[in-house]
């Protein structure tokens, strides 16, 4: 019975050597399939932040060479920001003389002057100024408008200006209906155009619909080559 004892003994500890035995190996796989992944997702990561990397220096070079393309840019915009003024000044000089009866021609230009002068100005608000400049100048061409003003005699008077097709006055009294002659600068007295001038002056103010009117317009300039 003792050698039965000590059998089964023996057995026992064979079993749970074999158990142990098992039990190590399977945390040892374990462990080699953790080490294993681990492996896996750093290799991928640093793979991803090798692509960043590239695209992040693709990205610098890109931003070098526009940096040294704005460098020159920089240099040219000054100088065409006052050709562009230059420009404005002198159309205005030589346009139709209406007065706008929001905001003051002259006075816009003057306020442009100055900035255009003024040191320490950025010149994205220098442009932006201009552009909106621009862009009010245009906009005559497309509207009508109406205000009171005087003659170069003195005489008070209503004006009506249809785009820039035409500059109409008559005076209070309505005795004298008249036109500005882009080709002499200067004011034309046309009583024929009376009833066009009360017309185009109660569209503006939007007393009738808009309709066709007949009004004095430049004759055509030769075109020189």
């Amino acid at each position: 019975m003792k050698q039965v004892r000590g059998a089964a003994r023996l057995a026992l500890a064979l079993a749970l050597g074999v158990g142990c035995g098992l039990a190590a190996a399977e945390d040892a796989g374990a462990r080699y399939a953790r080490l294993v992944a681990d492996a896996e997702s750093i290799a991928a990561f640093n793979a991803l932040i090798q692509r960043q990397i590239g695209s992040q220096e693709s990205e610098l070079a890109q931003l070098q060479a526009q940096l040294a393309t704005l460098d020159t840019t920089g240099a040219e915009f000054g100088p065409l920001l006052e050709r562009m003024f230059a420009s404005l000044e002198q159309f205005v000089a030589a346009d139709v003389p209406f007065v706008d009866p929001v905001s003051d021609r002259k006075a816009r230009i003057d306020r442009l002057r100055e900035l255009m002068t003024t040191e320490g100005t950025a010149p994205a608000e220098r442009f932006r100024r201009l552009m909106e400049a621009y862009q009010i100048e245009m906009e005559y061409g497309r509207t009508m408008s109406d205000y009171k003003g005087t003659l170069p005699d003195g005489r008070e008077a209503e004006f009506v200006r249809v785009g820039r097709v035409s500059l109409l006055y008559r005076t209070v009294d309505g005795s004298e209906t008249g036109y500005w002659d882009a080709g002499q600068k200067q004011w034309v007295i046309d009583n024929d155009f009376s009833s066009a001038v009360i017309e185009a002056l109660r569209i503006s103010r939007k007393e009738l619909a808009p309709d066709l009117i007949e009004v004095p317009v430049p004759a055509p300039q030769e075109v020189r080559s």
